[in-house]
């Protein structure tokens, strides 16, 4: 008898426990549909700052300094108004005293210009760059040293394919050739960018719109940095420092520029490039604002973004022939996939209908 009134309990208690579980997933999924409250979380509000972007070379005027505040930025809509500073005093100085005020550009009021020819760059100098913002506050940076760069010997390109049909175009890998001094502490930069020819609507060999060719500006980035720690004294043989994309048949025009650097500048740029490369995991830390050499005047603790530098510079310019690309090869393996419609005014920003001159 006991045998049978603990199998009957254990049964109802089997049961409940089925009853109590599907009561449970009922209210839970329920809930998941009408029991959600809205929850407001609070935007982070980060105060406006100083943005310096610019610097002076060896070579003659003129010079820019691009003068911001930070903030939102959508590249599609235009510069917003409320980023611009205008009216502020900036002025360039040198160890010798000499000084420079900046001119602001009528046409793009974020850039200050120096236009003076007799204020050049000179290697061994400092230059101290002093912004006056139209509420009275003063920025100033810390003295920028405008080191010596070896010469810029040579520049080559090589052609390379797309690894298969990924979307991407054939590009020349842009190779340089220098040889760094004998004392160490030499550090580089290097800037490129290259007229690329572009066909619009239809290839040239197909059309006799006058508009559907052109050339167009490529540009690298600014974060292509080296320190001669590993390497003083020797040479740096093909470094490559840009890649042209090859969109269409024709020649390429190519200018490298090498820049010296201050160690601080060095150190600056390249942790620029190691917040730009993340991968954006969730195991990167978060980007933070990067600050450059200029400070608030009243406390040095009170840092802008971006850099003010001094730079010498060494250029070489290099056209690519662009005759060893077979021409109905070239489309037939692309599939004219980098031939957009419309003509060149109206499809790309910046152009030239004719081929870079002086070149």
């Amino acid at each position: 008898m006991k045998k049978v009134v603990t199998q009957r309990y254990t049964e109802k208690t089997r049961r409940y426990t089925e009853v109590l579980l599907i009561f449970s997933v009922y209210f839970c999924f329920t809930s998941l549909f009408s029991c959600v409250d809205e929850v407001q979380l609070p935007i982070r509000q980060v105060q406006a700052r100083l943005v310096v972007d610019g610097l002076i070379t060896d070579e003659p005027p003129p010079y820019s300094i691009k003068l911001t505040l930070s903030g939102a930025y959508s590249s599609g809509s235009g510069f917003p108004e409320e980023l611009i500073i205008n009216g502020a005093v900036v002025t360039i100085t040198d160890n010798n005293d000499r000084t420079v005020q900046l001119e602001q550009d009528p046409l793009l009021p974020s850039y200050y210009w120096v236009r003076d020819p007799a204020f050049r760059g000179q290697v061994g100098h400092r230059y101290t760059l002093n912004v006056v913002l139209p509420d009275g506050t003063v920025f100033v940076s810390a003295p920028e040293l405008l080191r010596a760069v070896a010469p810029l010997e040579q520049i080559q390109a090589e052609y390379r394919l797309a690894n298969g049909y990924s979307g991407q175009p054939d590009l020349y890998n842009i190779l340089i050739n220098t040889h760094d001094p004998a004392m160490l502490g030499d550090y580089y930069r290097w800037s490129t960018y290259s007229y690329v020819p572009r066909w619009t609507g239809t290839d040239p060999r197909h059309s006799t719109c006058t508009l559907c060719s052109c050339w167009v500006p490529y540009y690298s980035q600014l974060t292509s940095v080296l320190s001669d720690a590993l390497i003083n004294g020797n040479r740096i043989s093909r470094r490559s420092v840009f890649d042209s994309p090859v969109y269409a048949v024709g020649k390429q025009y190519v200018e490298v520029r090498q820049y010296s650097l201050s160690r601080a500048a060095y150190q600056y740029w390249t942790l620029f490039e190691e917040q730009r490369s993340r991968t954006g995991s969730l195991f990167d830390p978060q980007p933070a604002s990067i600050e450059g050499n200029v400070h608030l005047q009243a406390d040095t603790t009170v840092l802008a973004l971006g850099y003010f530098g001094a730079s010498a510079v060494s250029r070489q310019r290099l056209v690519i022939p662009g005759d060893t690309i077979q021409y109905d090869r070239f489309l037939n393996r692309l599939n004219k996939a980098f031939i957009p419609s419309g003509t060149c005014p109206s499809t790309f920003t910046e152009f030239i209908l004719a081929p870079p001159a002086s070149w």
